[in-house]
């Protein structure tokens, strides 16, 4: 669920677990499917497991990531961080 309310634990929201993914994409540049899920639960627990697709399809619609179907694997679109400085990218 996006919209949290005051009983949401923000550890356990989508945008908790898109931030995860994008660390750990972050670090290791291409992660399969199946390992990075298994990070994200050991990091979040077992009640992540349930985000995890939601945060992927976040991640998916924001055009942040790609997914590469021949290794089943997903990484980080190029200038996921730069900052548009008029006409040009800073």
């Amino acid at each position: 669920m996006l919209k949290p309310d005051k009983h949401t634990n923000p550890k356990l929201s989508v945008f908790n677990t898109s931030a995860i993914i994008i660390r750990h994409l972050k670090e290791a540049e291409i992660l399969k499917y199946d390992e990075l899920l298994t990070s994200i639960i050991n990091e979040s627990g077992k009640n992540s497991k349930e985000l995890f697709i939601p945060a992927i399809s976040f991640l998916f619609l924001l055009d942040k990531i790609e997914y590469l179907a021949d290794l089943d694997s997903l990484r980080l679109k190029n200038g996921l961080f730069r900052v548009k400085c008029g006409n040009e990218y800073c």
